[in-house]
């Protein structure tokens, strides 16, 4: 598409700012130069090519490992104890995406020393590590794989692998299970004679395989039905399991009674298999976006006391009135406090929206929710329990409870026909045959009946209709999504952080790239770890540049002024950062005041303008949401007047853009207008009573985001160019399973009408069963693939809606800073 690039390094496709910009973001253009400098090109070699998402700003922000010690000691202490030459670690990687990173991982890791073996898993999103204890250092290596963007975090709290692993083990044996069944049961379809040799030792076989997939495999099933039933829910596990059950019991009948019309060993190992394909396929879909939500929560589990008498950490449940305890930069205050320290910076976005910084001296009360921007830990004074916060009902579990009404309908409906017309058909040829006739009619009816078919093409349906979204920067989390979204009639947006970009933008780059390198050099002490925004923006924007310069320069104490600016006293000179007129004169030039400024010695040597900004694609986007008869509201705690001005560009009515909300009249707000056909869009703490309020949530995932584990898919992009993409994806999708269930109705109708007849048999079953999930796998398939008259227009609009999920916001709303 012309006037677009791919990014050097993740060959996401963006809108350059200018002609020189080969990278679509300031993390790439890092990490690029880094590879470069180490002489490890072999990892575009190896990524050929592929798209990966960009790296952004991980490794420019600051990362510690406190549970690290812990963890390596363990390891340790295990190898010395089984006298193992090697110890094991094993934990959670986040930002491994394909085999040039593993590469990438494996080499970084083998310099270090006492280094053993590295094995990366991007599937799953593990690393694990063995070195010789005592001789190796994991921390300086978690440190510099950071800088490539990668964050190692304990694989306890990614938890994800297990449910994942079960399932994969149950294939990888009912496969082999199935097999065996199909195998021993092959003389039978052959129409050898009942007495042949080794008759018996082949339907013996064909037992146990069948038996060991039931146990398995067909238990999985089993127990989630019963569970489901527990609870008064028909789920779709449970005319598989019926199904199963009565097939396996009917087989072992026939075994007895040597009646081979009822041996169904094969078709129960193979149904089980086909079963467990189709289920893996969901969990393969939810363990992926488990591990791209592996990010620090900034509600910390304890609290260091800051009381003298006591060194013991406080634990968050237990945090009382009146305890005194430390917050650290970047946490969340958990509960309503006092400042007992000095003057600090917080960000109060969690709260109101408002994402200006705010100082507080000594004595003033903190709300619950309020991150410290300061780079030191401050003293704070609970004034309420952890169990009577704000904060505590924001974070607790979502309760709500959505289902499929639908299709518990029609699983009720199927079992109430199926049941009858089995038992119908038993009675009948009971009464005018045998009983065996009777029996084997009734199991034909009840297990080639199950709807199976659709129990694989839906979850292939769910898989493809995902990745599709997934090129677009956008992940579900929740799967019965799908059948929600097609009900929105009202889209709710935040305001501060999900409409407009959470950071502010530097509207002057190249006074940045400007500077000197004593400049760049002081600019990068000041801002790095810093957690303000305009700091943040600024180290970022220095990039390469101010990485190599801190790495070959000394430390310096950073002396923070909460609300005013930063400062650091380098031998004969004096560097500070801060508000236009705290250092210096401020008549220098007053039209430019609001302004950041850099100076030495109290001379300026460069001003950085800074502006707000909606997010990407927001003009285009929400009028063409609005032209399909969407009706589009903004509910924030931002101030009024700056909410109104965000809906008249977007050309949202007045009446339904409200600021000035508290996270409970958001929630009371989203209930008033709520008729399951809601979509709520938001990115902090004071959205998420209005999340369990919404019929479908999704957020944008940011630094300090709290949502992504509510809410039913998160954005990993800056833009809102998937909006439309969402709604017609899900219509894409809606289409693919229309076709499997009529296919799965006309199957059914016709595999029931020769089971009554008498003329179904295991062998038919085995035949019908397998080729009825493979139709239904196809016509999934091309429901869901794009037109070839329309492929160029798809893909372009693809490109077009990943670059805007990437690309700097153009919109801009008001100079600050």
């Amino acid at each position: 598409m012309a006037g677009m690039k791919s990014c050097l390094h993740c060959n996401t496709v963006f809108s350059p700012r200018h002609a020189e910009q080969q990278f679509c973001c300031n993390g790439c253009e890092y990490v690029h130069h880094i590879i470069q400098d180490q002489g490890l090109e072999q990892f575009y070699k190896l990524k050929q090519g592929l798209a990966t998402m960009p790296v952004q700003s991980r490794p420019f922000e600051e990362h510690d490992w406190p549970w690290l010690p812990e963890q390596v000691a363990k390891a340790e202490a295990h190898a010395q104890q089984h006298s193992q030459g090697e110890a094991h670690l094993d934990v959670s990687l986040d930002g491994i995406s394909c085999v040039g990173c593993v590469w990438l991982i494996e080499t970084l890791f083998a310099k270090h020393p006492g280094a053993i073996r590295a094995a990366a898993h991007p599937a799953q999103g593990l690393l694990h590590l063995e070195w010789v204890p005592g001789r190796c250092d994991i921390a300086p290596f978690f440190k510099e794989i950071a800088k490539f963007g990668y964050v190692a975090v304990p694989r306890d709290a990614a938890k994800g692998t297990s449910e994942q692993q079960k399932i994969m083990i149950r294939v990888g044996l009912c496969g082999a299970f199935m097999l065996n069944a199909m195998a021993f049961s092959l003389p039978v379809y052959l129409d050898m004679p009942d007495d042949f040799a080794y008759a018996e030792i082949f339907r013996l076989i064909a037992f146990l395989s069948a038996t060991f997939a039931m146990l398995v495999g067909g238990t999985w099933f089993i127990k989630k039905a019963w569970s489901a039933l527990r609870i008064g829910v028909i789920h779709i596990d449970l005319p598989i399991a019926l199904g199963l059950i009565l097939a396996y019991i009917g087989s072992i009948v026939g075994l007895l009674c040597k009646v081979e019309g009822l041996m169904y060993f094969d078709f129960v190992a193979t149904f089980v298999f086909l079963m467990l394909v189709g289920r893996a396929l969901q969990s393969s879909a939810v363990e992926k976006n488990r591990h791209r939500l592996v990010r620090q929560q900034p509600v910390a589990k304890d609290y260091e006391s800051a009381d003298s008498t006591s060194a013991a950490r406080i634990p968050l449940e237990t945090l009382t009135d009146g305890a005194l305890y430390y917050q650290q930069p970047g946490q969340a205050s958990p509960v309503a406090s006092v400042i007992q320290s000095q003057n600090a910076s917080f960000s109060l976005e969690w709260i109101n929206g408002e994402a200006a910084p705010v100082a507080f001296p000594p004595g003033s009360r903190l709300p619950a929710g309020a991150i410290l921007l300061s780079r030191a830990p401050v003293a704070l004074r609970a004034s309420e329990p952890w169990t009577d916060s704000l904060l505590a009902r924001l974070t607790a579990p979502q309760q709500q409870l959505r289902g499929h009404a639908f299709l518990d309908k029609l699983l009720r409906r199927w079992l109430l026909v199926i049941f009858t017309i089995g038992i119908a058909g038993f009675i009948w040829h009971y009464a005018h045959q045998n009983w065996v006739t009777g029996l084997q009619v009734m199991i034909s009816v009840f297990v080639v009946s199950c709807p199976c078919a659709l129990g694989v093409a839906i979850p292939l349906a769910d898989e493809l209709a995902a990745s599709k979204l997934a090129k677009l920067g956008v992940f579900l989390r929740n799967n019965t999504f799908w059948s929600r979204i097609r009900r929105v009639k009202h889209i709710i947006f935040d305001k501060t952080g999900t409409l407009t970009i959470e950071r502010p933008i530097l509207m002057a780059e190249h006074r940045v790239a400007s500077l000197t390198d004593n400049a760049a050099l002081a600019l990068a002490r000041l801002t790095q770890g810093s957690l303000h925004p305009i700091s943040r923006s600024l180290l970022e924007h220095l990039g390469h540049r101010g990485q190599k310069l801190l790495e070959t320069a000394s430390p310096m104490e950073v002396i923070e002024h909460p609300g005013l600016g930063v400062e650091f006293h380098e031998q004969n000179h004096h560097w500070s950062l801060g508000r236009a007129g705290w250092q210096g004169s401020a008549d220098e030039s007053p039209e430019q005041d609001g302004l950041t400024e850099l100076r030495c010695d109290n001379q300026l040597i460069k001003r950085f303008p800074f502006a707000d900004s909606l997010r990407p694609a927001a003009t285009q986007v929400l009028p063409q949401l609005a032209q399909s008869h969407l009706q589009l509201h903004i509910l924030s705690g931002d101030q009024p007047e700056k909410v109104h001005e965000v809906a008249k560009l977007l050309n949202i009515p007045l009446p339904q853009a409200r600021g000035g909300l508290l996270p409970e009249q958001k929630a009371d707000a989203v209930r008033a207008i709520d008729q399951q056909n809601t979509l709520y869009l938001g990115d902090g703490a004071n959205d998420s009573l209005a999340f369990d309020a919404a019929y479908v949530t999704g957020t944008p995932v940011t630094d300090r985001s709290l949502l992504e584990s509510k809410s039913d898919f998160y954005t990993l992009g800056s833009g809102l160019s998937f909006l439309p993409s969402l709604f017609s994806i899900a219509n894409q999708r809606a289409k693919a399973v229309r076709h499997a269930f009529l296919f799965a109705v006309i199957y059914n109708l016709t595999v029931v009408a020769l089971s009554l007849i008498g003329l179904m048999n295991p062998l038919l079953a085995a035949i019908v069963m397998p080729i009825s999930s493979v139709i239904s796998l196809v016509l999934v398939a091309l429901a869901l693939r794009q037109p070839r008259n329309a492929k160029t227009t798809t893909n372009s609009a693809s490109e077009t809606s990943r670059q805007a999920l990437f690309s700097q916001p153009q919109t801009i709303l008001s100079q600050k800073y």
